[in-house]
């Protein structure tokens, strides 16, 4: 069984990797070729819509956070649909 410690570091771990992802997506972004248009900005929110969705996951799991959607990120996919399209 693992202790306390142990449970609270795999958390962090999982939160830290989440926002690594974050900044690595950001990144990514930042370094495409394409002008700094709407569909740059709305791709970089759409990211940091993902993660934010993916750390309320994780502090939902331990029983941290109790307004968690599991639909929230399936809306914002859709939202984010409509944009991208044009």
């Amino acid at each position: 069984m693992a202790t306390i410690a142990e449970k609270e570091t795999k958390i962090v771990d999982k939160i830290a990797a989440a926002v690594q992802k974050l900044d690595d997506d950001l990144a990514k972004l930042d370094a495409l070729n394409e002008d700094k248009d709407k569909k740059h900005t709305m791709k970089k929110w759409y990211a940091e819509k993902k993660a934010i969705h993916q750390i309320k996951h994780i502090l939902h799991e331990i029983g941290k956070y109790e307004k968690y959607d599991d639909k929230e990120l399936e809306k914002v996919a859709k939202f984010f649909e409509t944009f991208s399209q044009e």
